[in-house]
């Protein structure tokens, strides 16, 4: 991981000012569907590029390119799947993990990172149109493609809260700025009882839609369209979940919504925060979520990560007892929990 390097070195310094040629590089791969070209076997440039309708000579050099980067095999002028590649770059493979570089790469980070430092001497977006706006497309991409640590999110989020909902009938739950929704439908899905309130923009709760379909969840789940600080919140819940979400705001602002939310639980709710933290380790120990609080920076009007104690501190602020922060080894994400006093 870069962030665990120390010193500075030529060879550094170099890898870190060509290292966007590897993301556009890989980008351009999956947008063509070179992998899933060459799934069946090996093929040259002519039949790839035949295959995808591109250029043969444009394919040809795409082709020696991912060679050179260790994303395909080659011998002679046959080229082929490197290994790991037909279970991770393979659109049909369950494993399927290229889509994730349209939110780890998206286009609205590059255009927000590409004045980085005009956006630290402004201390916020440069941008006409944020990552806080309604319908803000990315927030589609990012709950559509799903990163490695989801899954494991959202068990995370369920081994918090099932326990709290053993021998009960009904449980609901809210998930506010829900994305795909995940987080909150494992809890629906270990507890019988349970229901699930989805809050998002109306264009990302069609992908949570999706996915309570695909887990047969359609009847247990329902959807409140809109803005978190101002669509009506219904309820009482007996647990909020906020995944991925708090961090697009500053601590004064987050707290507001906390204190909004403690409206909407019933008396011993619980809520979980859960995402990306910084402060509590050494930078280099948290590299990504220094870079993601870059990109709040840059995409948001006071957008930052904040640590496990900033957010205990909100939380109690807001009226909630009981807080405890929770990690879990191998997942990069952190959660806060905390019971309305």
């Amino acid at each position: 991981m870069p962030g665990t390097e120390h010193g500075v070195t030529r060879e550094r310094l170099l890898s870190m000012m060509t290292a966007y040629k590897s993301t556009y590089l890989l980008r351009a791969a999956i947008e063509l569907g070179v992998f899933d070209a060459l799934a069946d076997g090996s093929a040259d440039p002519d039949t790839v590029a035949a295959i995808l309708r591109t250029s043969p000579r444009g394919t040809r050099l795409l082709l020696r390119a991912l060679a050179a980067a260790g994303l395909l095999a080659v011998d002679g002028e046959q080229f082929g799947l490197a290994p790991g590649a037909e279970t991770l770059l393979v659109r049909s493979s369950p494993q399927y993990g290229g889509g994730v570089v349209r939110v780890a790469a998206s286009d609205w980070e590059w255009d927000a990172m590409k004045d980085l430092a005009g956006a630290v001497r402004a201390g916020g977006t440069l941008l006409a149109e944020n990552a806080e706006a309604p319908g803000f497309p990315y927030w589609v991409d990012f709950a559509t493609h799903l990163t490695f640590a989801t899954g494991p999110g959202a068990e995370f989020v369920a081994d918090l809260l099932v326990p709290a909902a053993a021998g009960r009938d009904r449980y609901g739950v809210l998930d506010v700025g829900c994305g795909h929704g995940l987080f909150g439908f494992a809890v629906a899905q270990r507890v019988p009882g349970a229901t699930v309130s989805c809050l998002d923009w109306p264009d990302v709760l069609d992908v949570a839609r999706g996915h309570a379909e695909r887990l047969g969840l359609a009847d247990r789940v329902h959807y409140l369209p809109g803005d978190a600080f101002e669509v009506p919140l219904g309820g009482p819940y007996d647990a909020v979940v906020l995944g991925n979400f708090l961090f697009q705001f500053s601590a004064r602002r987050g707290t507001e919504l906390l204190r909004r939310l403690a409206g909407a639980l019933k008396p011993g709710g619980r809520v979980v925060v859960i995402g990306f933290t910084t402060g509590d380790r050494p930078p280099a120990e948290d590299y990504h979520a220094h870079l993601l609080s870059l990109l709040m920076l840059a995409g948001t009007t006071e957008g930052e990560l904040h640590s496990p104690i900033v957010y205990q501190k909100m939380l109690a602020t807001a009226g909630f007892a009981a807080t405890a922060a929770h990690e879990r080894p191998g997942l990069p994400l952190r959660a806060v929990t905390a019971e309305l006093a």
